[in-house]
């Protein structure tokens, strides 16, 4: 019988209880029985729960627990919505956290990605924009640290390199040998404007087999490392040397060919005028003295022993011996000139009083030959700095020539003026003599170098004293020049800059 029920009278609708009536039956309720009750003319949903007591071994008791299951469902509903209001706001909170966590990794990723492209387009300044070491050591900023470090020394390494190219670039383009390179295909890859000259511009279009069709390429591209090959070419009148040379990769597999040209023109010229000069001088000597041995020979063999046989021959010697001294003063002044061991001293000279004065001085040369020298009147004065002696020598050495190669007869005629534009005076000397062929002016002042050589040994002439004239001349920042007509007569411009004497306000 139930005595206690939280107060309440035990209804008989409970005692039917399936956990009742296990409990009666010796057995304790395993889990809650639910079922519906009424109360209050409403019916609700209650959980029994039922423990029978025992006393000397028969059930004395029964204990009934019953609990309402609207407020456990309530108290569940309660504790679902809580849970789930915390899960909505954990998963809002873990949201927001891993925005501000993702925008903070992806930000410095996305600007280092940025300037990785920007570097990648040749903008190496793109790393000035990253910014600065803040002192954390999260690896991202590492990154960027190592991204700036690695763009700085590329730009460094790039600006260096940018730099030997410029360097090579000008060597290339303003060398005087032509350079000209051949991939493995025998095509040209470069040029420089020294080869365009030597070659023709058509080079550029032209394969190697085409620009050199007596060389093989194969045999020259394969050929040992260190290998050059030397050719000499005539092109277009001009003697070239080529070289040629295989050049290759790291690995030493060749990849083309490169070849250099060197214009030795004016190398083999300057070699063949040296030849002719040793020539000239070799010959220029012998004459005279076999023409001094000859007569000395004879003097002493006895066979002329009257005066008036002796005395031509001893005239002869003594000119011979006076052509050979003047050739070698000559040489030897040419010789001090190309050492530059001439010293000039320099002065204040009037240049039409000293040509006066030389014409006449040299006046007695042309008498000898029923010619006549004058001076023009009313010459302007041509101040000039010079050294009095050595132009002396240039005036004499062109009346001498004017004399020696005009005929009989013929004018030497001498005057001044002044160009105040140019800031020069100048000497002219005009003769009506045999004149100079156009294409002989620009050699007549070579040395050794005579139009008429016969006429010029039996003038007396060497050969170099236009040359000294000329070596003369540019010493004195000055030069000398000729208009001559064949079979008209030349004239001879010497022309220096004018002198102005500064005056003592000008000097302080």
């Amino acid at each position: 019988e139930l005595l206690y029920s939280r107060g309440e009278e035990m209804r008989p609708a409970d005692r039917s209880s399936r956990a009742v009536l296990g409990a009666v039956s010796g057995q304790e309720s395993r889990s809650l029985y639910v079922h519906q009750v009424e109360e209050n003319g409403e019916y609700k949903s209650v959980g029994d729960y039922a423990v029978p007591v025992f006393r000397d071994g028969e059930i004395w008791y029964i204990v009934l627990l019953r609990q309402s299951v609207t407020d456990i469902e309530e108290t569940m509903q309660n504790n679902v919505m809580i849970i789930l209001m915390a899960s909505l706001l954990a998963i809002a909170v873990s949201a927001i956290l891993a925005y501000i966590l993702a925008t903070g990794i992806a930000r410095p990723i996305q600007r280092l990605n940025h300037r990785t492209k920007e570097l990648a387009t040749g903008n190496l300044d793109a790393a000035d924009d990253l910014p600065k070491h803040t002192g954390s050591s999260d690896e991202i900023e590492e990154l960027e640290n190592n991204f700036s470090h690695m763009a700085q020394e590329l730009s460094r390494i790039l600006s260096e390199t940018s730099s030997e190219k410029n360097k090579l670039e000008t060597i290339f383009h303003y060398m005087a040998d032509g350079l000209v390179v051949y991939d493995i295909n025998g095509y040209v890859v470069q040029c420089n404007p020294a080869a365009l000259e030597l070659m023709g511009k058509g080079i550029r279009n032209e394969s190697f087999g085409e620009a050199f069709p007596k060389e093989h390429f194969a045999t020259l591209l394969y050929s040992p490392s260190g290998t050059i090959a030397e050719r000499m070419l005539e092109l277009d009148g001009h003697a070239v040397r080529a070289e040629f040379a295989a050049y290759g990769n790291k690995d030493g597999a060749s990849e083309g060919l490169i070849v250099v040209l060197q214009d030795v023109t004016e190398q083999r010229r300057a070699e063949a005028m040296q030849r002719e000069f040793v020539a000239n001088v070799s010959h220029e000597l012998r004459t005279p003295v076999t023409t001094v041995k000859s007569y000395v020979e004879t003097i002493l063999d006895g066979n002329i022993r009257e005066e008036e046989t002796l005395v031509p021959f001893l005239n002869v010697i003594d000119q011979e011996s006076d052509r050979m001294t003047s050739l070698i003063a000559e040489l030897l002044e040419l010789s001090r000139i190309d050492n530059r061991q001439v010293q000039l001293r320099m002065e204040e000279v009037d240049l039409t009083e000293l040509l006066a004065d030389c014409v006449r001085r040299y006046r007695i040369h042309s008498e000898k030959k029923n010619q006549t020298m004058e001076m023009r009147p009313d010459c302007p004065e041509v101040p000039v700095l010079c050294d009095r002696s050595r132009i002396e020598q240039v005036i004499r050495n062109v009346l001498i020539n004017a004399v020696n190669y005009s005929p009989e007869g013929a004018a030497v005629t001498a005057w001044s003026s002044i160009d105040t534009h140019r800031g020069e005076g100048t000497l002219h000397i005009a003769d009506t003599g045999m004149g100079i062929p156009h294409k002989e002016q620009k050699r007549i002042f070579e040395r050794f170098y005579r139009v008429d050589k016969a006429r010029s040994r039996s003038s007396g002439g060497t050969g170099l004293g236009l040359a000294i004239a000329k070596e003369m001349m540019e010493m004195h920042q000055g030069r000398i020049e000729v208009e001559s007509v064949p079979g008209k007569g030349s004239v001879f411009h010497l022309i220096f800059p004018l002198y102005r004497k500064e005056s003592e306000d000008e000097e302080e």
